[in-house]
């Protein structure tokens, strides 16, 4: 061929143009394959979590050596791993210890404060008292939050000493015990703002609730279902009944919602621990008071709110109107549990009337109240334990717990409550033991 020819001198060597793959040649070569591992990614983390649910329901994994134990065996009073894990998250017995050296009165929640020379109990005069003393009794009562006070006069009927008040490293001292109180006033303490609702009840009689009212009700749940009820005492604790926890001792598998008067519709709170008052064997509806603490603080609002613990002198005179709240059954042979929060008013009943022959027939002792309506009808039921019996006096006040009863709304047999104020000892103690 001419060499200024411009055709080629081997047809072979030139490169033929490629046909563009289609989107389907694309998607076949590209795309299967990666959703394929996507897939089987994703089956393989299915299975996994399944694997983990299963194990988790039926069984605990011990370390050092590893190995798995039957979850019957955990919380069940004998260590099962070599180092005792099994039995470490689980719901704790706390024996009643010394009285907590300090106390408010119903007398605008003045401090008292025991004087351990004379084994008595004086008012704490406001003379020299300051914000970090303030802290230190509320500490001892087992607050950690940031109280108030302010000066009251002295009644003139005032019973007690009146002494002055110092610090000795984490508790409150009697100071000059004859000394004058120059200032004529008393301490008035508030360590937390509580008792406080949006929202006031209007109705009577198992209707429905608003968490408005009531923003320091919770529902206390196990796996998911509601078991009891229970009432927000400052951001991090709980107070309900021990007969709650009975038949299941494992801490990890107890939440907590708050916030809301609907069952199931917030998120659900870890629990960090659970104590339970020492289990009186040859009498247990006695002693049926529990303290859940939350693995993080609650963050308050006008729905989550704390209720206030009754002063260590409310004493409550036979017909004074209560309050009740909760999901629990609302017939007494059957039915289902509520799944909108209720409420009713009942009143006290005086502890004869509770004791007599047709009635508890002295079952009922002095560290429980009972409440109802004379003519029966309305009550706390079954799902209803553990929640509180309110009394409002300046603030809501839990003065009871939903302990037990024959029946629900029978009128010789009311609920009878665990009495919070012979356990407020009890409470301080716990509380502070667990910073």
């Amino acid at each position: 061929m001419d060499p200024d020819s411009n055709q080629p001198l081997n047809s072979l060597d030139v490169t033929p143009l490629r046909k563009p793959r289609t989107p389907m040649e694309t998607f076949k070569k590209v795309g299967i394959p990666i959703i394929a591992a996507l897939l089987s990614v994703a089956i393989i983390i299915i299975v996994a979590v399944l694997i983990k649910v299963i194990l988790d329901k039926y069984y605990f994994l011990c370390g050092q050596p590893l190995h798995f134990i039957p979850r019957r065996q955990v919380c069940d009073g004998q260590q099962d791993c070599a180092s005792g894990e099994d039995e470490q998250h689980c719901v704790k017995n706390f024996p009643d210890e010394s009285p907590v050296a300090v106390r408010l009165s119903r007398d605008r929640s003045t401090l008292q404060v025991l004087d351990p020379a004379t084994g008595s109990w004086a008012s704490a005069c406001f003379d020299n008292f300051t914000e970090a003393l303030a802290k230190t009794a509320c500490g001892q009562m087992g607050y950690d939050s940031k109280p108030t006070f302010r000066a009251v006069e002295i009644s003139p009927d005032q019973d007690l000493d009146v002494v002055g008040i110092t610090e000795n490293g984490q508790e409150l001292q009697v100071q000059n015990p004859s000394g004058p109180c120059l200032s004529g006033s008393l301490v008035s303490l508030h360590c937390l703002a509580c008792g406080e609702s949006l929202k006031a009840p209007r109705v009577v009689g198992g209707e429905k609730a608003s968490v408005d009212s009531w923003p320091w009700q919770v529902s206390i749940q196990y796996n998911k279902q509601h078991i009891c009820g229970g009432s927000i005492l400052d951001p991090h604790w709980i107070l309900t009944a021990a007969h709650c926890f009975r038949k299941h001792h494992d801490v990890s598998n107890w939440k907590v919602r708050a916030g809301s008067d609907k069952l199931g519709s917030f998120p659900s709170l870890p629990v960090a621990n659970i104590f339970v008052f020492e289990l009186n064997t040859t009498y247990p509806k006695e002693k049926d008071i529990a303290l859940v603490k939350l693995q993080f603080p609650l963050t308050f609002s006008g729905t989550v709110r704390p209720i206030c613990l009754p002063f260590f002198d409310e004493e409550l005179i036979p017909a004074t109107p209560l309050w009740v709240i909760g999901w629990g059954f609302t017939e007494p042979d059957g039915g289902k549990m509520s799944d909108t929060l209720l409420q009713a008013s009942v009143q006290l009943i005086n502890h004869t009337r509770c004791n007599a022959e047709d009635a508890y027939q002295g079952e009922v002792t002095k560290m429980m109240l009972c409440a109802g309506i004379p003519e029966g009808g309305v009550d706390t039921c079954q799902g209803d334990s553990g929640g509180p019996l309110m009394y409002h006096s300046d603030q809501w006040q839990v003065v009871g717990i939903v302990s037990w009863g024959h029946g629900c709304g029978g009128p010789s047999t009311p609920g009878v409550y665990t009495k919070v104020t012979a356990y407020l000892n009890w409470i301080y103690n716990v509380r502070k033991s667990t910073p």
